[in-house]
């Protein structure tokens, strides 16, 4: 256990709360917060309190009991106020702390039992805070927020403004169908292939699990499918020769799991490729601007404006590439025409599935990171690896703008750097590669200190659900470089989070 985890990081000591001086005892101000957010400020002896004066659209809520005190500022968002509230009290206000941003950061450490019902009572303003109370004090108090806290800050206008209504895209009707894309509408093909009578409505060809044109290709699988509602699978012509001379698809030379579709001008100018190769795609990747998206099993390359005549599209398959069946490759024009090529995998061989890429010593996505931080001998892990089994690197995502990540150190001691996290969700766990070669390590919610790993370079813990802030601290050989650290958050729910940037 770190002798000294229960010292504060002096680097970061002052961003948790700020203590104002103690006030006179008949007056108390509090400086309204910015636009959507709640400053609060609690302390003890005060016998009662009143609010004389407030900007307009503001609402001041709070209370008294066993002498400590809270009050919380409202200001919803499109309230243009500014200055102090001010507070009458009776009695002599002792140790106050005041939170400008009570709804992103801070922690209070007393008087958590009766927070939440002083701020839901209001004391001057319109805003109706009954509720707000709860979700204050289960902020400031560590606490998982209670059920329905997001609509109760929405209905006061507070937080961050939500999504306004058409800013996201209706979810797909089945599974089984890619989400919509910005795809042009396919006129009638005037293509040499014979059509096919169309089934009856409520029969649709694209989502009957039937291959009704006979090509061995069913629903989405089938290039001539624009949609799961499509009527007919036969909207597909053969590629033109010039099309099938100057593309294909071919596999890694030591990974069978690996391929490369290249299509080029051969083929004319083109918005979308489609590419469906057994036993299914996991991942892709394209170039030339175009957005490669996986509608399992198949792969999609698309643009979202205009057309182009040559794409390279990198996938990465759920297993082995099955060199016995053909692979289809659908290429999409804003003419409506959608051309097919039909053809073997080229250089496919079976081969042993290849190490897996989170315990390989590669940096197989190329971001500079390799391996899983539990892999041994991982120095500067990759947290797109959820562990050594994982078969690629691929799959973190930064960790957004709300969740605050503070590096520093505990005492001022350069062979003992930590990390905090703060508003950062609901969190199951967590790793810190530190800026030096960990010995020991511990973290900590509150004031009990707790013993986590050391794994090669890394420190991590796994803890119960919790949306509490927490820190982590390590014991390194020798005093501490500015290289870049990264910090590795594990959610609740959803992809690895993660920040990278230089310790100093």
């Amino acid at each position: 256990m770190l002798p000294v985890l229960r010292l504060c990081l002096l680097t970061l000591a002052a961003l948790l709360f700020t203590s104002s001086a103690a006030h006179a005892a008949k007056g108390l101000s509090v400086a309204v917060p910015a636009e959507g957010q709640v400053a609060v400020a609690v302390g003890s002896g005060v016998k009662s309190l009143k609010a004389t004066s407030a900007p307009a659209g503001v609402t001041v809520a709070g209370g008294v009991r066993k002498g400590r005190f809270a009050v919380a500022v409202i200001r919803p968002r499109g309230v243009a106020a500014a200055g102090k509230v001010k507070l009458t009290v009776r009695g002599k206000a002792k140790g106050v702390k005041t939170f400008a941003a009570a709804l992103s950061s801070g922690r209070v450490r007393a008087g958590c039992a009766d927070l939440g019902k002083l701020l839901g009572k209001r004391l001057k303003g319109k805003a109706d805070v009954k509720a707000l109370g709860g979700v204050l004090a289960a902020k400031l108090c560590g606490k998982l927020a209670p059920a329905g806290a997001d609509g109760v800050l929405a209905k006061l206008g507070l937080g961050v403004l939500p999504p306004q209504p058409g800013s996201f895209p209706s979810p797909p009707a089945r599974p089984s169908a890619p989400p919509p894309v910005a795809r042009p509408q396919r006129p009638v093909p005037t293509a040499t292939a014979t059509a096919t009578p169309r089934p009856p409505v409520g029969r649709r060809a694209c989502d009957n699990k039937i291959d009704d044109d006979g090509d061995g290709q069913v629903d989405w699988e089938d290039p001539g499918c624009e949609h799961a509602g499509d009527m007919s699978e036969d909207s597909e012509i053969p590629a033109p020769p010039e099309c099938v001379a100057t593309s294909g698809i071919g596999m890694s030379p030591d990974d069978p799991t690996e391929l490369t579709v290249g299509i080029n001008p051969g083929c004319g100018e083109f918005w979308d490729v489609e590419v469906h190769v057994a036993p299914g795609v996991y991942a892709c990747s394209a170039n030339n601007g175009y957005t490669c998206e996986v509608y399992a099993p198949i792969a999609s390359a698309h643009l979202y404006d205009g057309q182009r005549d040559a794409v390279d599209i990198s996938l990465e398959l759920v297993g082995p590439v099955d060199c016995s069946k053909k692979a289809t490759i659908g290429i999409s024009r804003l003419d409506g025409r959608v051309y097919e090529l039909q053809m073997f995998v080229r250089n496919c061989k079976t081969l042993p599935m290849p190490p897996r890429k989170c315990m390989n010593g590669k940096d197989d996505d190329g971001d500079g990171l390799i391996d899983s931080h539990l892999a041994p001998g991982a120095t500067d892990p990759d947290p797109g690896c959820d562990s050594p089994t994982d078969r690629y690197e691929t799959g973190e995502v930064p960790a957004p703008e709300t969740c605050e990540i503070q590096l520093g150190l505990l005492g001022g001691d350069k062979r003992t750097p930590g990390m905090r996290a703060v508003g950062c969700g609901v969190l199951k766990g967590a790793w810190f590669r530190p800026p030096g070669t960990p010995t020991d390590c511990g973290y900590w919610f509150m004031d009990e200190v707790l013993g986590c790993d050391v794994n090669a370079g890394s420190i991590s813990a796994a803890f119960g659900l919790t949306n509490m802030s927490f820190t982590m601290a390590t014991h390194i050989t020798a005093d501490h470089d500015c290289r870049p650290v990264t910090v590795a958050l594990i959610p609740d729910v959803g992809a690895t989070m993660y920040r990278r940037q230089a310790f100093c």
